[in-house]
């Protein structure tokens, strides 16, 4: 199957309608393309995958069905993500990482890894999780635009504890900024984190920015290992950045 790569450099579908299980809707695939490239060995260093397509929201999936309740019976879906290896400076980036969900929001994150050598790139699992361990975190950009989800969570937390919205909205932030307390503790960066989403919940229509970059050098298996036993830790080997706008 790898082998594939040497002699493709990409595979498209564009223009198909096809039904949706067993329903009278239909899914539009307007594009989905996705390119490789940069080999090493048989592994592309290199990938480019944009979806462009509009799905009918499922009924029978209990994630979709506040959607649903909210009257959104379709989801427009553009994603744009791309990701490459540098050789020279041993850099992974993933940009550009751009998701649109229509009437929804509209992400886009940035996200880098350091010190990625070129052994990573084997098709034997010891070997790469052995070269694994070099491997250093990078900074994380994230930008959620709200273009109606935040409506969409107060609706339906208002609907679930059968309060109007404008309470439903206050007990979220009030949520939020509880949680938060939990996990800031003398890390001004968090609260600073913290107070911006709650500033996104109390106020529709904001973009939210966020920026993690490492204070040192910061092993990406370490952080991951550290993610799970100590978050508090984890959040503290970045200096995190935090903001709202309109």
């Amino acid at each position: 199957m790898l082998g594939l790569f040497r002699v493709l450099e990409g595979a498209e579908i564009k223009g198909v309608v096809a039904p949706y299980k067993n329903t009278r809707q239909f899914v539009t695939i307007d594009t989905i393309s996705l390119n490789w490239g940069q080999l090493v060995g048989s592994i592309p260093s290199k990938a480019n995958l944009v979806v462009r397509m509009v799905a009918p929201a499922d009924p029978a999936n209990p994630a979709q069905r506040p959607l649903i309740m909210a009257g959104v019976d379709k989801l427009a879906i553009d994603l744009d993500l791309g990701a490459a290896w540098t050789e020279s400076s041993g850099a992974f980036a993933l940009a550009p990482a751009t998701l649109d969900l229509g009437n929804l929001a509209k992400a886009q994150a940035r996200f880098g890894l350091a010190n990625v050598p070129r052994s990573l790139f084997t098709t034997d699992p010891v070997q790469a999780m052995g070269q694994a361990a070099q491997v250093e975190t990078g900074t994380f950009e994230l930008s959620l635009r709200d273009s109606g989800v935040v409506d969409l969570v107060v609706a339906q937390f208002a609907r679930m504890q059968d309060v109007s919205r404008d309470a439903a909205r206050g007990a979220i932030v009030a949520m939020i900024r509880a949680q938060g307390e939990k996990i800031t503790g003398a890390n001004g960066d968090v609260k600073m984190a913290v107070d911006a989403l709650a500033g996104f919940v109390e106020t529709s229509g904001q973009t939210l920015t966020v920026k993690l970059t490492p204070r040192a050098k910061v092993p990406l298996m370490q952080l991951m290992q550290l993610s799970q036993s100590d978050p508090e830790g984890a959040l503290a080997q970045f200096r995190i950045e935090a903001s709202t706008g309109l």
